[in-house]
């Protein structure tokens, strides 16, 4: 794949996964703007949400595409992750490549709580406007939000956390100090 590199299983249901997200807004927020207008109906989920939702798994992947492409491609992206997981850098990966590649790691706390709180708002804004959408569409709007927020707080917070706290410790590439 164009500046991307080759991508293996895991990848593949990262695009998956990024698809169905992609998918899932797509439909609802379609879904949502059209019922302004006119009551959500079957016909209006296949007219409208299919497509949409379609649309939307394609955007979906391109963004996750361009993320990998942006960061050195899936292999570099994949490697970066793991010193994360793993809490330390390979001693032969050289700082002007490890310290900017954790550092965007690192700088995706504040999008991670921007994420949660647009959870908040947009559950509550959601709830507020049960009456006007009906419980189906409520029902579907709160757990997309829902999922943005759990997204952010179980995977793009902690991760952050994680690769701030490896570049705290500086030059050390070796894991966390063996108590002594």
């Amino acid at each position: 794949m164009d500046g991307v590199g080759v991508v293996d299983e895991g990848g593949r249901l990262r695009l998956l996964g990024s698809a169905g997200a992609g998918a899932a807004f797509a439909v609802v927020l379609v879904v949502l703007v059209a019922s302004s207008w006119t009551t959500a109906t079957t016909g209006l989920l296949v007219g409208l949400g299919v497509p949409a939702g379609l649309v939307g798994a394609a955007v979906g992947v391109w963004t996750q595409l361009r993320s990998w492409r942006a960061a050195g491609g899936y292999e570099r992206s994949v490697a970066v992750q793991r010193w994360v997981a793993d809490g330390h850098v390979p001693a032969a990966v050289p700082a002007e490549e490890w310290v900017p590649a954790l550092q965007a790691q690192a700088d995706r706390e504040g999008a991670g709580w921007g994420k949660v709180v647009l959870c908040v708002l947009w559950t509550a804004m959601t709830l507020s406007m049960a009456d006007q959408h009906g419980s189906v569409l409520t029902a579907l709007l709160v757990a997309l939000w829902l999922g943005i927020g759990l997204w952010a707080v179980l995977w793009v917070i902690p991760r952050a956390r994680a690769a701030r706290a490896l570049l705290r410790r500086g030059v050390s590439t070796d894991p966390a100090p063996h108590g002594s």
